[in-house]
C-alpha cells in the first residue's frame, strides 16, 4: 500500500492535538488509480485565539470525474486558505472569533475559492478550456466531497457538503453525530462541491468543547468498509478513544496508515483518510485531555491490535454528484 499523506501530530495544547493519515485503497492500487482523498491540518493563533483546522475531501472518481484526485487536493487547500484568508487585519475593533458566526457565509466563500483554484489549475493543463471561467463540465471532472472542522478555545464549527463520517466520541464513551447522516443520498450518489447548487448543500453545526473528547473527520471508504457501517463504525471510535487515552495520540497517530491499509484490504478496497482530533476539555469542565508523551516514549511503540469493528467486503469504486 502506497502512503499519500503524511501523519502531522499538532500540538495545540489550549485547542486539541491532531494526526491524520491518507491512504490509497488496495482497488485503486491494484488498477493503476491514483488516491482520490486528501487531508490537511493547520493550526495557529491570532490575537491571542488559538485556531485549529482540518478538511478531509474525497474526489469522486470514474470516468466523468477524470481530475477529481485534483479536486480532493484543492479542495482542502481551499478550505485552509480561507481560513487564513479570513483573518482581520490587526487591531480591528470588532473582536474575531476563528468559529465562523452566522449561517452560508464561510463554507459558500470555500465553495468559491475551490472552484478558483480548479480554475487555475485547470488552465495549467494543456487542453483544458477555462474560457467563460470554467462551467460546469469543468467542475465536475474535479469533483469532490469536502469535511472541515474549525476549532477555538470554546467551541468546533463543522461543515459538510457530500458523504463522509464526523463523529464525536466523549470520555464517557457517548457518541454525538453533530451532522446527522443524509438519508436522501443513496448508492453511490453524493452531493460535491462541483454540484450546480452546492450552496445550498452544505450542512453545518456547531457544538461546545466542553469536557472534551475525540472528534473523528473519516472518508467514506472508512465505514464502507464494516458489516454494519452504522452501528460497527460507532464501535471502532469508541475504542479508538480508548487508544487515544491509554497510548496517547502521536502513537496512535503512527499507527493508523497499518489500520487503514488492513480495512482498505480486508474492506471497501477504497481510498481512505481519518483524522483523530483529541479535544482538549474547557477549564472547569472536568475531562483527562491530551497528555505530554513522556521523555524517551517512541511513537509507535506498541498501541495493540487494530481498532474493534468488523470489516465487509466492498468494489472501492467511484462516486458519482447528485447535480
Amino acid at each position: 500500500m502506497e502512503e499519500t499523506g503524511e501523519r502531522v501530530p499538532v500540538s495545540m495544547s489550549a485547542v486539541a492535538w491532531a494526526c491524520g493519515s491518507t491512504r490509497r485503497g488496495t482497488a485503486h492500487a491494484r488498477d493503476g488509480r491514483p488516491c482520490q482523498d486528501a487531508h490537511a491540518i493547520w493550526s495557529s493563533s491570532f490575537m491571542g485565539e488559538p485556531i485549529l483546522a482540518v478538511a478531509v475531501a474525497d474526489g469522486h472518481g470514474g470516468q466523468r470525474h477524470d481530475l477529481s484526485h485534483c479536486g480532493a487536493a484543492l479542495a482542502v487547500q481551499a478550505a485552509v486558505g480561507e481560513v487564513i484568508a479570513s483573518l482581520p487585519a490587526q487591531g480591528g475593533e470588532e473582536k474575531w472569533r476563528p468559529v465562523p458566526g452566522g449561517e452560508g457565509g464561510f463554507h459558500n466563500r470555500v465553495t468559491a475559492r475551490w472552484k478558483e483554484y480548479v480554475i487555475a489549475d485547470a488552465g495549467r493543463r494543456p487542453g483544458l478550456s477555462t474560457d467563460g471561467g470554467g462551467g460546469p463540465d469543468l467542475f465536475t471532472r474535479y469533483g469532490s466531497t469536502l469535511l472541515i472542522a474549525l476549532i477555538d478555545a470554546s467551541e468546533c464549527w463543522v461543515g459538510q457538503i457530500g458523504d463522509g463520517d464526523i463523529l464525536l466520541v466523549r470520555p464517557d464513551g457517548s457518541i454525538e453525530a453533530p451532522i446527522p447522516k443524509d438519508d436522501t443520498l443513496l448508492g453511490t450518489v453524493t452531493y460535491s462541491l462541483s454540484s450546480r447548487d452546492s450552496p445550498g448543500l452544505w450542512r453545518t453545526a456547531r457544538f461546545p468543547l466542553g469536557n472534551g473528547g475525540l472528534l473523528l473527520m473519516a472518508t467514506d471508504g472508512l465505514s464502507d468498509s464494516f458489516e454494519n457501517p452504522e452501528s460497527e463504525f460507532r464501535v471502532f471510535a469508541r475504542s479508538l478513544l480508548e487508544r487515544v487515552t491509554g497510548f496517547g495520540i502521536e502513537r496512535v497517530g503512527s499507527a493508523l496508515p497499518g489500520w487503514l491499509d488492513g480495512y482498505s484490504q480486508n474492506g471497501s478496497g477504497d481510498d481512505m483518510t481519518l483524522v483523530l482530533i483529541s479535544l482538549n476539555p474547557l477549564a472547569g469542565a472536568g475531562g483527562p485531555g491530551q497528555e505530554e508523551p513522556e521523555e524517551g516514549q517512541a511513537a509507535g511503540n506498541g498501541t495493540g491490535s487494530g481498532p474493534e469493528g468488523e470489516t465487509g467486503s466492498g468494489p472501492g469504486g467511484g462516486k458519482t454528484d447528485a447535480s
